[in-house]
């Protein structure tokens, strides 16, 4: 199954057995494109150096994954803060805003540090938000070990071997998700079939002006020059050729070496406001510079096909996968909020819900 294990050393790897999504995620590296591309793709692992963000060298991988951007901007500053915080137990606040000194599940502490540490991939609206959910992944991590512990077929010897894969059999063995028959993928095809399409497919070529995202002065800058390159191109007699030489002159993308060109993307393979700009644009050079928290990109769409409506035989496994993730999704949230229950956890009240148990 697809669980969702919170390790605070990855606590963002979910073990993903089955089931799988059918579409694209947001696992591919930042340059769109493939095998396409001449550039080396630096592919995110879910390694988490916690470094390598704001670093810019001649392999910097333009457009971060999808977990990258769910971070904050500055991952030491907010860490060092949390530290601090943890520091003041009166300032961890929980689900009912009660001040509260520590958390403990069954008698096991919660050590404050592991939650400050664990901030950084819970962004929030708030300080105290995004340490409670933090405190809460932990939480349900430790109820997660306590379970295999206690599971006879399991036990601690599990755990020491294998983590992850001691959870994920956990789940194996309580979570089974419904699967879908035909009528039952018939019935939500029919209740929005304008949902079923095939994705939309972009080719595009981009110039991308390097920037750190704290870089305020130094992006404003980047943003006046990416505006009077756009204005030169599209004035241009010869937008190729200009476009190529841009690229190869100003870009510090790897894809320069090919006039920018990041070849034919869809759906996933892009970081969230890059292809929220992307693919509203029409073909041609985009009027505005594009900002993701790696720099100003110039982009030109050089074609686009829009979806096709699918078939419900078409559709039909796309659907009865929709259906089994939310079926495991649901069965996943049980299986948690029984352990919470019998479980004595003292110092927060859990929140427990799809998603702030599932992050897949």
């Amino acid at each position: 199954m697809s669980v969702a294990t919170f390790n605070p050393q990855n606590p963002t790897n979910l073990d993903t057995q089955s089931p799988k999504s059918t579409g694209c995620g947001g696992g591919t590296c930042g340059c769109a494109g493939g095998d396409k591309q001449t550039h080396e793709h630096h592919h995110h692992e879910h390694t988490h150096n916690h470094d390598h963000h704001d670093e810019f060298d001649d392999d910097i991988r333009i457009m971060p994954t999808s977990d990258d951007l769910k971070r904050p901007h500055s991952e030491k500053e907010l860490i060092e803060e949390a530290l601090a915080e943890a520091k003041r137990p009166d300032n961890l606040i929980a689900s009912s805003r009660q001040q509260i000194p520590n958390i403990s599940v069954n008698g096991v502490v919660i050590d404050p540090t592991a939650i400050a540490q664990e901030v950084q991939y819970h962004p929030a609206n708030s300080q105290d938000e995004a340490l409670f959910l933090s405190a809460q992944a932990l939480v349900i991590r430790e109820l997660l070990k306590q379970a295999v512990y206690a599971d006879p077929t399991l036990g601690e010897s599990a755990w020491q071997a294998d983590e992850e894969t001691a959870i994920s059999d956990l789940i194996d063995k309580n979570v089974q998700p419904t699967i879908p028959n035909e009528d039952s993928c018939r019935q939500l095809f029919d209740s929005n079939p304008q949902r079923y399409v095939t994705p939309p497919l972009l080719t595009v070529r981009h110039i991308l002006l390097a920037s750190p995202p704290d870089a305020g002065e130094e992006r404003i800058e980047l943003k006046k020059q990416a505006t009077n390159l756009i204005e030169t191109l599209q004035n241009s007699q010869n937008r190729d050729a200009d476009f190529i030489q841009f690229a190869q002159q100003y870009s510090l993308c790897p894809s320069k070496d090919n006039g920018g060109d990041l070849g034919e993307i869809v759906k996933g393979e892009t970081v969230p406001e890059f292809e929220q700009a992307v693919f509203g644009l029409p073909v041609g050079v985009s009027v505005n510079p594009i900002e993701t928290r790696y720099g100003v990109h110039i982009v030109e769409v050089l074609s686009r096909e829009d979806g096709q409506a699918l078939s419900f035989e078409q559709a039909m496994p796309m659907i009865a996968n929709e259906l089994i993730q939310q079926s495991f999704h649901h069965g996943l949230t049980d299986f948690l909020f029984k352990l919470s229950h019998n479980a004595d956890i003292q110092g927060m009240n859990l929140q427990m819900n799809e998603e702030n148990v599932y992050r897949g």
